[in-house]
């Protein structure tokens, strides 16, 4: 599929994607955004439009997407996180609830590891209880969903070439060019910079985003 950059679309709110893929299953035309009111309407009719301009497939895979989402408990594009944005999301809750919050998540081997590192083997070497599927993904949904605006892509050209090297590599040109690359993700728009945020350690990205 082709790279989403369009501005609209890259900022688009999960509601507001629900909106948007609610008319397109509809067949709605465009006057069925006329009733939108509030400060992000002018977003979502310049997002209706941007959708409506892609190709068919394009368009196609883009809505699987946004179908895909509204059954998952993780914001589309976690799994592109730095891992310890993860960890941090999850030891900000209380123990007993790691276990569930590990289920299925994206890279869990991983971000297991790192927080048996940081708070012990015992931490979530327990087993949960018995939770009912719709509880944990309620939780989940809850607790990372707050992650969701790392997890977009980027909205221009600076920020989507950064997003494309690897951690190492990332971690040392955002060290290297500091504030002057922040101010030049910044000039993109949000979508760049929270992009690029996210896939760095989260106690650097949360400086850049002022989390």
């Amino acid at each position: 599929m082709t790279e989403r950059t369009g501005f609209a679309l890259n900022q688009l709110r999960a509601e507001e994607r629900g909106l948007l893929l609610g008319l397109s299953l509809l067949a709605a035309g465009d006057s069925a955004l006329a009733r939108l009111a509030g400060d992000r309407c002018q977003g979502c009719r310049t997002a209706w439009q941007d959708l409506r301009a892609l190709s068919r497939h394009d368009r196609a895979a883009l809505l699987a997407g946004w179908i895909v989402e509204t059954t998952t408990p993780f914001p589309p594009g976690m799994e592109r996180l730095h891992p310890s944005w993860l960890v941090q999301a999850i030891a900000s809750e209380p123990m007993e609830l790691w276990p569930a919050l590990l289920a299925g998540l994206p890279g869990v081997e991983e971000v297991g590891s790192l927080l048996s590192q940081t708070y012990g083997a015992d931490a979530i070497a327990k087993e949960g209880e018995a939770w009912l599927s719709e509880s944990v993904a309620e939780l989940q949904r809850c607790v990372f969903g707050r992650l969701a605006p790392l997890c977009v892509g980027p909205s221009g050209a600076v920020g989507a070439g950064l997003c494309r090297l690897g951690c190492e590599e990332l971690l040392a040109e955002a060290t290297r060019r500091g504030a002057a690359l922040r101010q030049e993700l910044c000039a993109e728009g949000d979508a760049s910079l929270w992009a690029v945020a996210g896939r760095l350690p989260a106690t650097l990205g949360r400086q850049w985003v002022k989390w």
